[in-house]
């Protein structure tokens, strides 16, 4: 028996079972999906409420759109809001965290009208989103114009009408906060002198770089408004994160209240790991799942943990199932504006029913309701998972996450141990609101905007004087008896990129047509002359780069292979910064100088992964500073592993690769945001040894975090490799699938031995 939904043939279970718990049975009884690891099953929780006053006219709209009565948490979170508390909300997805910050700027818009409210996001398109909540929730508000969206995208006109004469509610992004509203205050004078409320939405995504320029953002913005006499309320919206307050607290340098205990209640959540058997392609299982999925009318997402799979995904949906191509579609970040906003409007209406996605739809805009997550591989860390995961089952339904493994250490260390996923903390978000580079490129806007005076309040001065006197040296600043330091240039913001990787390059095809964007920290390794570059389900072939203009040329192909970059690193010392001896060994922490060489590219077969050829590339080196730890390997202990047969070599490249692979569990981070050397004997330390680093400038804390739980880290490293079936190495362990080196040499075994001894446990 079936009906049709959307030119979707929509199947229903033979054995009227629920249409999730039919799934489930399926996806159990089928030979192709056997290896079913786990199964757990997250009960349906009852939601708790409590009662809170409202003013009058809030509270008659919110019953108006079924919200009679609010959860416990959002009832503490407005109290503290309302006593001038800065709060930080760290509940699930779909628990209503909006309302916590709507509520009480929809009261100081009744009962102080001239009060104004910023809300910062992370991307666009959740500032659109929330405006259309906004107008929901206060109709009559939004028919005067109360609310508007202040971003890139907005015509200078209406920039114009905005500044002089601004609404109750501006939406921004960090980006034109930095840009086009601290570096204009002048003109928002009248908006900052009536600030009540600033709202930080998804503060998780703060982190690493982008976290660290926005550290600065806000710094700059507090002294902004202290020079027109504004004391805001802070209230920040975070995914699970370890460290919630102490991430707010180190963005803003102001003291914030977590309230983390949810009152919202959900359906049952149902959670299937799935390893598939050896030879069979995680991204089969994954496509086969979600084209079932859809067949049996259950809106699908799938996420990816990359461009290249999710775009592949898409192509072999359209391929095996023409059937539901015109109803699913691909999500990336790369895409036009527009495509994203159609894609989004699209799966909100319901005229798609599944998407396949990269992380750009992990965080909250609003897509309507889910049924099935399909996890294209573990997100990489225990905070994204649960967050995606968050996309399905709202409004209290029942809900499947399937979770399906690649060749990849973290993977098949939970695979293994289902019960360490379920147990284990989310990870912390690191920054540095030291980074070096970061600061001095905020500073001349801060002068710019405001004098900074050598008894700056904001700042902490003993860290940025040294390099507002270097500024000054270098020209750039000049320092006033007066009132202290001022800037030369007349907007520095222009120099200064917030999201931290370089220009932006335009991909376009040979005819001048845009295709998409790339950052340039990515540019060499993922458009260089002969990359495959796929868009849309579509191949290209990247036919030459030009770094002066920021662009790449690509030619449409029908390809059966994909390409992979070979690098060559090298690493100077610059500083000590920590040191601390752990069983014998000293292990320091500090600033490293990486000279980086993509010297060419792997040609590897799209269905086994194994290698074609390899083609050489003249590019020129990148060198940049950054934070990284480092640690000799003694004598004794490469001689134990010698005595056994091991490969030295390829021991010193496992255990960097496998500590590399083990840091994410602990930091908010991909294995992609760190970089690493080993050396089998480095003239720096005299003796063999490992160096593992932030791979950006100036470093983002994610080695220092590495550092400061080190014992923990490399247990978790020891146990990745000693866990894994296999002899001396493998995908599941200590193969990196961006090894510079195409993964040779590695050995396991010997890199057990040294982490052994490196221990204290031999």
């Amino acid at each position: 028996m079936s009906n049709q939904k959307q030119g979707v043939t929509i199947r229903k279970s033979a054995d009227n079972l629920m249409p999730i718990e039919g799934f489930i049975k399926n996806i159990k009884s089928r030979n192709d999906f056997r290896e079913v690891v786990c199964h757990k099953v997250i009960p349906s929780k009852k939601a708790s409420f409590n009662d809170i006053h409202l003013v009058p006219e809030v509270k008659t709209r919110l019953a108006s759109l079924g919200a009679e009565r609010l959860y416990t948490h959002q009832c503490l979170a407005i109290e503290l809001a309302r006593l001038g508390k800065n709060v930080v909300v760290m509940t699930p997805t779909a628990s209503g965290k909006s309302l916590i910050y709507n509520i009480p700027v929809m009261e100081s818009m009744l009962l102080e009208p001239k009060s104004r409210s910023l809300y910062i996001f992370p991307l666009k398109g959740l500032a659109q989103n929330q405006l259309k909540v906004l107008g929901e929730l206060n109709p009559e508000a939004a028919a005067k114009n109360a609310f508007a969206i202040y971003d890139g995208d907005t015509p200078g006109y209406k920039r114009k009408k905005l500044r002089d004469a601004p609404p109750s509610v501006i939406l921004t992004n960090p980006d034109m906060l930095h840009m086009g509203i601290c570096a204009f205050h002048e003109k928002w004078a009248e908006f900052f002198g009536s600030l009540k409320y600033v709202i930080i939405d998804e503060v998780h995504s703060y982190r690493g770089v982008l976290g660290s320029h926005f550290a600065q953002v806000l710094r700059r913005l507090r002294r902004i408004l202290s020079l027109y006499k504004a004391n805001p309320v802070f209230i920040a919206s975070s995914a699970t994160i370890a460290n919630p307050t102490e991430l707010c607290e180190t963005l803003t340098g102001l003291e914030f209240e977590l309230v983390s205990e949810s009152g919202a209640g959900h359906g049952k959540k149902n959670f299937l790991f799935i390893d598939p058997s050896s030879g069979v392609s995680p991204y089969t299982v994954s496509t086969k799942l979600f084209i079932e999925s859809v067949r049996r009318g259950l809106k699908t997402i799938a996420f990816t943990k990359a461009r290249k799979i999710t775009e592949l995904m898409h192509r072999r949906v359209i391929e095996s199932a023409p059937d539901i191509k015109d109803s699913v579609s691909s999500y990336r970040a790369g895409f036009l504006p527009e495509e994203r906003r159609t894609i989004e409007a699209r799966l909100f209406s319901g005229a798609l029913s599944g998407v396949i996605s990269t992380s750009a739809l992990e965080l909250g805009i609003d897509i309507g309701g889910l049924d099935v997550c399909v996890l294209a591989g573990y997100p990489g860390t225990i905070s994204s998972t649960w967050q995606r995961s968050g996309r399905v089952g709202r409004k209290g339904k029942d809900s499947l996450i399937v979770m399906v493994s690649i060749e990849d250490a973290l993977d098949k260390h939970f695979m293994r141990h289902p019960d360490d996923f379920f147990e284990r903390r989310s990870e912390a978000a690191t920054i540095d609101v030291e980074n070096e580079p970061i600061l001095k490129s905020h500073l001349p806007c801060a002068a710019s905007e405001v004098p900074i005076s050598p008894c700056d309040k904001i700042y902490d001065m003993k860290i940025a004087a040294p390099f507002l006197d270097e500024l000054t040296k270098k020209g750039i600043l000049w320092k006033s008896k007066l009132n202290g330091w001022h800037t030369k240039r007349r907007f520095p913001h222009r120099n200064v990129s917030i999201r931290g990787t370089g220009d932006t390059y335009s991909i376009r095809l040979e005819n001048g047509k845009l295709l998409g964007e790339s950052s340039g920290g990515k540019a060499f390794r993922e458009l260089h002359p002969g990359a495959i570059y796929l868009h849309r389900a579509n191949q290209y072939i990247v036919v030459s780069l030009h770094p002066k203009a920021k662009e790449a040329i690509c030619r449409a192909i029908d390809a059966d292979f994909y390409t992979t970059p070979l690098t060559k690193e090298d690493t100077e010392i610059l500083g000590v910064e920590k040191e601390k001896v752990f069983h014998g060994t000293p292990v320091k922490y500090g600033e490293l100088m990486i000279t980086e060489k993509i010297t060419g590219y792997v040609k590897k077969d799209i269905a086994t992964r194994e290698a074609i050829n390899e083609y050489p590339l003249e590019l020129p080196a990148h060198r940049f500073k950054t934070k990284g730890i480092w640690f000799p390997i003694s004598e004794d202990t490469l001689e134990q592993a010698q005595r056994l047969g091991f490969d030295i070599p390829g021991g010193l490249h496992a255990f960097e690769h496998a500590a590399i692979a083990a840091l994410p569990l602990f930091a908010l981070c991909d294995r992609m945001d760190l970089g690493g050397v080993s050396y089998t004997f480095s003239p720096l330390l005299e003796s063999p040894g490992i160096f593992i680093y932030d791979g950006y400038e100036g470093g983002v804390g994610l080695t220092k975090r590495g550092y400061d739980v080190i014992k923990d880290w490399f247990e978790a490293t020891l146990s990745l490799m000693e866990d894994c079936p296999c002899e001396v190495s493998c995908p599941s362990c200590t193969q990196d699938p961006q090894c510079g080196n195409s993964n040779d040499p590695l050995d396991k075994r010997a890199a057990m031995v040294m982490i052994k001894r490196w221990m204290g446990k031999t």
